[in-house]
């Protein structure tokens, strides 16, 4: 995937460095954490005040499509809080590195 086809990545300075912490610790151990490391270093650094509120952030519920199916109401949240049955999921996922900073309608292909 080109950068061109990627929507832009709004993120907070705290959010950009978790990522970039959480994608290096993942290194060797999830297989999107490569992907994650590739989200993380195109983010655009905002300031929390200037985050449109329709931007993915951490903790945010958001309902998205992957693979050809509906996924409702799931939550981003760090590797430790993350549980799939519970509608939670992690950063360092290929779900979770894609929804970072995206804004609301935004599509990747």
């Amino acid at each position: 995937m080109s950068n061109t086809a990627r929507p832009p990545i709004h993120v907070t300075e705290t959010e950009q460095g978790r990522g970039s912490e959480l994608a290096c610790a993942a290194e060797n151990r999830e297989p999107a954490a490569a992907y994650l490391m590739e989200e993380v270093a195109r983010t655009e650094v905002t300031p929390p005040a200037n985050v449109p509120p329709e931007v993915v952030r951490m903790d945010d519920r958001v309902s998205f499509l992957y693979d050809a199916a509906r996924y409702d109401n799931f939550e981003r949240r760090y590797p430790f809080e993350a549980r799939i049955e519970a509608r939670k999921t992690s950063i360092p996922t290929q779900v979770g590195a894609a929804l970072i900073g995206l804004n609301q309608g935004d599509t990747l292909h």
